[in-house]
């Protein structure tokens, strides 16, 4: 056999070429090689010349879509790292995405949206991270591709760039076509109808255009980049395993454990995360309604069993049909692909604005996808099937392909999870409009905030108007139910949304942003109305989106303040106990009614959680959650709020002495600013302050506004807040104060 040696075509093939082949075989070096990319050019260089690896033109080559890994510079011990190209094939949806994981800081996922460039690269922004965004700090990246299979390795050169910072270069190597690989077990009861695969010409209707060919579940997938295998099963189970024919949740449930070969345990007997999904050919639920259902939707580890159901309207055949044995065997098909679709926690398509706050995405209800239902786009079954092409939608696919795995594998996140993050986190490019999540603390240098055990999470958001024109805005969006906030702690394989204690149905307040102006709350993060979601010790990550910010139009830019906004996730890290006190305490603390009178601020009625926040104060008065407790129940004991007892509504306060807990909450004002934050503490003394004027204590009312004013000065608040500070103490002096604040 004779072998006919390589010609390069153009210096970046050649150099991509050098790359791969002479890198590859030093993966176990340490990583030496500059960041900037130079070490790459530098290699490659001393393998092809100087003048190869110049201009760099890039060839005219077939792309290719797929997975690669990362090979040089070399990669040190502990070091994993790769790339995901999804710019041809069938459905391309111009995304790259990368996966990052090093034994010693975590990992990171990362998703770009490109465009093709003149020269034939791929260039972008990146709109996703999850996870150590350190790993990857980039705004944007250039990929070029190069290699001609079979004869070399196909190989791609990704070029990481941020404004004000060096490139970044990396080389990596083609490894795969398929994004995902997932086994798959069918089984069927005894007399249902098992329909695993469909004729694409077997129906009339349908695109003139649709390949003639025999499309099984497995190849409905993996076509679009998800290699779905059969690892198994063939079961036939018999009806009477099934009380009166009728199989519930509770009996499939039962049956995937004795049926399914994959089946493994978990500690709590529900299975754990695994690129496995079973599937159950049935006759008939017990509900008759259900033509198929994900069944495995409830507990800690969820959308790993699915069922079709053939004697239920999927099998039924429409009278006037031109092949109405065709039309059933369609749907079953159809419906077996929708709810193994689930599994992979994908939503209906018109149901993407439910489920999970921060996750307001438009509904696609003409959709012509797996996710859809034939009979609820305009025109029924017919219109839909005219245009169906045995795919899912494009952002559908970007889910799939590019997602951090624990939002799409089996038995990860829960149902309805993260479904649509990348829609979102499109609609918040390029607008007017920046959404911030922070908390007014130092950070670590990794941009994680600390917080004590015990310690209630406040943070700040800020809508800000960063573009040149003016806005208008809700000027109480803020706080509506436009706002979504998500919390998830490290490891954890679901996500918590926040359910708020309170909801406000008002009227919208239109307000003009100019540009630079911001719009600011407080938003408490650790508890909600379902209980302590941020206790425990650990690292959370927590989003916030608002759905919209319109206030009804906008002054300079149509309807831009209506777009959906994410934010940065905000990172916190709660540290360990640091006292056997704190360990004592923490079962008092972390229940529903302590949680909701820090939220709240104070409570005048509820006794016992004020009994708690008393002893939090005496028993441990230096920890940050000392703050938070005296500052409710000076609230609760020195402004006078509304009390309805026996029938009537009286004014009242907590008999507590107020001077005492002035102190434990305000006497150092800068580190009750850390704790609390700058907008809870500010209303807090301003509260207080002003009830006691109003009880002629001018004095005392203006010394510890003052204190606040210096402490907001010295942190480098707005001068327009601590000028309303001043004001108030004018009044206060002045005795005039006309201030009306519900409390």
């Amino acid at each position: 056999m004779t072998t006919q040696a390589y010609r390069p075509s153009s210096g970046f093939d050649a150099l991509v070429h050098a790359v791969a082949d002479v890198l590859w075989h030093t993966g176990g070096a340490p990583e030496t090689a500059p960041h900037d990319g130079a070490g790459v050019l530098e290699q490659a260089r001393e393998t092809l010349g100087a003048e190869a690896a110049g201009a760099l033109p890039f060839p005219s080559l077939h792309q290719r879509s797929g997975v690669y890994v990362r090979v040089t510079p070399p990669l040190p011990l502990g070091l994993f790292e790769e790339l995901r190209l999804d710019i041809d094939g069938l459905a391309p949806t111009m995304t790259v995405s990368g996966r990052v994981w090093r034994l010693t800081t975590g990992g990171l996922t990362w998703i770009a949206r490109v465009t093709k460039q003149q020269d034939g690269s791929f260039a972008g922004p990146i709109v996703f991270r999850d996870g150590n965004a350190a790993l990857r700090p980039a705004a944007s990246v250039g990929v070029r591709i190069a290699g001609r299979p079979p004869l070399e390795r196909r190989a791609a050169l990704v070029t990481f760039s941020s404004p004000g910072a060096p490139d970044t270069t990396f080389g990596y190597a083609f490894e795969q076509s398929e994004f995902r690989e997932v086994g798959i077990e069918f089984d069927r009861v005894e007399g249902a109808e098992q329909t695993d695969a469909y004729a694409l010409h077997d129906h009339p209707r349908r695109p003139s255009d649709l390949p003639d060919m025999i499309l099984s579940v497995e190849d409905a997938f993996s076509r679009q980049g998800i290699a779905v295998t059969r690892t198994g099963g063939g079961n036939t189970i018999p009806l009477a395993a099934a009380a009166n024919n009728r199989w519930s949740d509770v009996e499939m449930h039962d049956a995937m454990q004795a049926h399914w070969s994959e089946w493994q345990p978990g500690p709590a007997g529900q299975g754990i995360a695994q690129w496995q999904v079973w599937t159950l050919f049935a006759g008939r639920h017990e509900r008759p309604t259900l033509g198929g259902i994900m069944f495995d939707s409830t507990g800690g580890v969820q959308r790993q069993g699915c069922a079709v159901f053939s004697d239920s309207f999927i099998s039924d055949e429409p009278p006037g049909d031109p092949d109405p044995k065709a039309f059933a065997r369609r749907m079953r098909f159809w419906t077996a692909v929708h709810e193994i679709g689930h599994s992979f926690n994908l939503v209906h398509s018109w149901e993407k604005t439910l489920g999970i706050p921060w996750m307001p995405v438009p509904d696609e209800p003409e959709a012509r996808s797996f996710m859809n239902y034939p009979f609820k786009v305009p025109g029924g079954s017919d219109a839909f099937f005219a245009d169906f092409r045995y795919l899912f939608s494009e952002d559908e696919l970007v889910f799939l392909r590019h997602a951090p795995e624990r939002f799409v594998q089996q038995g990860g996140l829960r149902w309805a999870d993260h479904h649509a993050f990348e829609q979102v986190r499109r609609e918040t490019s390029g607008g007017p409009l920046t959404l911030t999540l922070r908390a007014n603390r130092d950070r670590d240098p990794d941009g994680t905030y600390r917080y004590g055990m015990l310690e209630p999470v406040i943070g700040e958001l800020r809508l800000a108007n960063t573009s040149t024109v003016p806005v208008v805005v809700d000027g109480d969006v803020l706080s509506s139910d436009e706002l979504g906030i998500v919390v998830q702690r490290k490891g954890a394989t679901e996500a918590h949304v926040r359910r708020p204690y309170v909801h406000y149905c008002a009227q919208r307040r239109p307000v003009v942003l100019q540009p630079g102006e911001a719009l600011y709350d407080s938003v408490v993060l650790s508890s909600d109305a379902e209980g302590w979601q941020i206790a425990e010790p650990g690292t959370y990550y927590v989003y916030a989106a608002l759905r919209s910010a319109g206030g009804g139009g906008t002054a300079a830019a149509d309807g831009a303040a209506q777009g959906q906004l994410l934010a940065e996730p905000l990172v916190l890290r709660v540290r360990r106990p640091a006292g056997r006190e704190q360990e004592l305490l923490a079962d008092d603390v972390f229940t529903d009614e302590v949680g909701r009178v820090l939220a709240l601020g104070g409570s005048r009625v509820m006794h016992h959680a004020n009994d708690v926040l008393r002893e939090v104060v005496d028993r441990i008065p230096e920890e940050p959650v000392a703050t938070h407790a005296a500052s409710c129940l000076l609230r609760a004991a020195a402004v006078p709020g509304k009390i309805l007892h026996q029938g009537q509504v009286r004014q009242g306060v907590l008999d507590l002495e107020t001077e005492e807990l002035t102190e434990r909450a305000y006497g150092d004002c800068y580190a009750a600013a850390e704790t609390l934050g700058h907008i809870r503490l500010t209303d807090g003394v301003k509260r207080v302050a002003t009830a006691r004027g109003e009880r002629e204590e001018a004095a005392p009312a203006t010394d510890l506004l003052t204190t606040l004013a210096q402490t907001l000065k010295r942190r480098r608040v707005k001068p327009s807040v601590i000028q309303e500070i001043r004001d108030l103490i004018d009044r206060l002096k002045d005795g005039t104060d006309e201030t009306d604040e519900p409390d």
